[in-house]
């Protein structure tokens, strides 16, 4: 493939990201309001799943980056 779409793939792949922590941020209640109905470990998990989003999307990123930049090895054909 073209490399200025792996790049952009990249960029869009780490907007995505993005974008989830900034909903998580308004759409989740603060752990003040969870701590409050006892719905603390729900806001827990959900913010474990945020950050488990965020941390794939950033890895998915450098891993699309690095193959634009021809950093990643080509394993094209057979299977040893």
């Amino acid at each position: 493939m073209n490399r200025n779409v792996w790049i952009v793939a990249a960029i869009v792949v780490l907007a995505l990201g993005v974008v989830n922590v900034v909903l998580g941020t308004y759409l989740v209640p603060t752990a003040a309001v969870a701590q409050e109905k006892g719905t603390i470990a729900g806001f827990y998990l959900v913010w474990f799943v945020i950050v488990l989003a965020l941390i794939s999307a950033v890895s998915l990123a450098g891993f699309l980056l690095a193959a634009g930049l021809g950093k990643v090895r080509e394993t094209a054909g057979s299977a040893r």
